[in-house]
């Protein structure tokens, strides 16, 4: 179809007032839009189209159909549009759409915020430039307003992720006056700051989206979270209600999940490091037991999830020096509270979180060595390989898989003699009651494939020890269960023992010392021959075969 036989439609709209008309008309022009597979034909036409009228009509006519086909009209040219056209084509849209006197309905809305999405999405360097103009306060206040006061889930969900994305726009900004004057004056304009600050006032529900939204944006950019922090103190209330909700255990659930968000960036988990009150009020809530109050219970695992990721965290900060406070007297008190727990003689529901969390801390180095400088480490050592040895599936494979972690060295420490030096320390204490590599190689030759797959992710990271290849080597059948294929038919199983072999060859000298030059190059030629080669099977003539 031509584009004047397109923009005659259009103008056939002009002079139609029955609503019948319109929904004919608007369906052949639908249908027609939907047919066109270029984005030039769009350009071509778009400048042509009488917008204001087609606003005027979605605003004033409150036909169900005729909407739904304006809607889907108005996405055909916001879908394929460059970001400028959209701008000076729905710029009446944009300015008032989102407003509550302009009387759109939940569909007309949407539109608009889809053009705000695209908007915000912009890749160009003018990206700044464009938010700047058309993201001023007033529109941000229509998002803020429409995003804690509508109850239709898809536009407060839409209103947040443009309002993310806003940010993570402007926070690209090298030259920080100009964002901090962006986020004074328009971003956090006081209007909106009031709207934030607003949340004692809103029910439980819309503070933790409020919260969320507000944690979210501090992950971006440091300077996003100073500004949220340190000069709109827009967090102080999320702080209040962290420490003062205990009476609400859902509530209280929740804040936690958002606080345990929180340690995810270095500047975010050094704000945490200053509210000693925040941390002191969950290490006393972790102690509390059944008799002062048995829903306490509930929120013990979020408990220990907050201090294994606030802790583990932390520690990667040292280990990658970002972090100047050397001392850290919480790793010291939670611990012993941890290990206690997962000591107890009875199963208890913590037992998972528990083991996630020790490994979660000990993957890092200087997990290792605070794990090992507690008494209690070499208890639940002993408790752990009891676990693996003995306990139902879904524990052992999460027994597994901590001992992996407490295993585990990173590309970074891959070369350090002191992370050799700690594996070392842990796997003789896993040898006090067992010998746990027979164990490992044991379960690694079971026919369940998870717990397969826990075992070799523990021989996978003993390889990156030097002193764990003398003892593999050392295993009788070992290396010959490594190389023959036939024992693994899984493709998962497959990729683990090859990723095994190929980190064992890794180690170059250290390898062929430990293993030695031949077995060395039986490796070599597995890796060679890839993951899933296949032997040729030896086809044998028999006399009288083919009689």
């Amino acid at each position: 179809m031509q584009n004047s036989d397109l923009l005659r439609l259009f103008e056939d709209l002009l002079i139609k007032s029955k609503n019948v008309e319109y929904i004919e008309l608007l369906e052949r022009i639908h249908i027609q839009l939907s047919n066109i597979s270029s984005s030039i034909q769009f350009e071509q036409v778009h400048q042509h189209i009488p917008w204001s009228n087609l606003f005027n009509l979605l605003r004033s006519n409150k036909n169900d159909e005729i909407e739904r086909l304006l809607c889907a009209i108005m996405e055909h040219f916001i879908n394929n549009l460059s970001i400028e056209q959209i701008m000076t084509d729905f710029s009446p849209l944009l300015n008032t759409g989102l407003e509550n006197q302009t009387g759109l309905s939940q569909r007309g809305k949407l539109l608009c915020l889809k053009a705000f999405e695209k908007l915000t999405h912009c890749t160009t360097t003018e990206c700044f430039f464009i938010i700047q103009n058309l993201f001023q306060y007033s529109h941000i206040n229509s998002l803020l307003h429409l995003f804690l006061d509508s109850d239709e889930q898809i536009l407060w969900l839409k209103s947040k992720e443009i309002l993310e994305q806003m940010i993570h726009t402007v926070s690209r900004i090298d030259d920080k006056q100009i964002l901090q004057n962006y986020l004074h004056e328009h971003y956090f304009h006081d209007i909106n700051r009031q709207i934030l600050l607003s949340s004692n006032k809103l029910n439980e529900i819309v503070k933790l989206r409020l919260y969320e939204y507000l944690i979210d944006l501090c992950l971006i950019d440091p300077r996003i979270y100073e500004h949220i922090t340190e000069e709109q103190h827009l967090l102080d209330q999320f702080l209040y209600d962290c420490t003062h909700s205990d009476t609400d255990i859902l509530y209280l659930m929740n804040c936690l999940e958002l606080l345990t968000v929180l340690t995810q960036k270095s500047h975010t988990l050094n704000y945490l490091q200053n509210k000693t009150n925040v941390i002191d009020h969950y290490l006393h809530l972790l102690l509390s037991t059944n008799d002062e109050n048995n829903l306490y219970d509930l929120i013990k695992p979020g408990l220990i999830k907050f201090f294994g990721c606030y802790l583990r965290n932390y520690l990667v900060l040292l280990e990658t020096n970002i972090s100047n406070n050397q001392q850290n007297q919480l790793i010291e008190r939670f611990l012993p509270i941890l290990f206690d727990i997962l000591l107890q003689s009875d199963p208890n529901p913590y037992i998972i979180i528990g083991l996630d969390t020790i490994g979660f801390i000990g993957k890092t180095l200087n997990g290792k060595e605070y794990i090992l400088s507690n008494i209690k480490f070499s208890d639940f050592i002993g408790k752990l390989i009891q676990m693996i040895h003995s306990s139902q599936s879904d524990i052992r494979i999460r027994c597994l898989i901590c001992l992996a972690d407490l295993f585990h060295i990173s590309k970074y420490n891959s070369s350090s003699s002191n992370a050799w030096t700690l594996t070392e320390q842990i796997y003789r204490l896993c040898n006090r009651g067992f010998s746990i590599l027979p164990i490992i190689i044991q379960i690694a030759k079971q026919p369940f494939i998870d717990l397969r797959l826990a075992a070799y992710r523990c021989l996978f990271e003993l390889t990156r020890s030097p002193w764990a290849l003398h003892a593999m080597n050392a295993e009788p059948g070992f290396i010959e269960f490594l190389l023959n294929r036939s024992t693994e038919k899984d493709k998962e199983g497959k990729e683990v023992k090859f990723s095994i072999i190929q980190s064992i060859c890794e180690n170059g000298e250290e390898a062929k010392l430990a293993i030695g030059n031949v077995n060395y190059l039986k490796f070599r030629r597995y890796i060679n021959e890839g993951i899933y080669y296949v032997e040729p099977e030896a086809n044998v003539a028999f006399d009288g075969s083919n009689e």
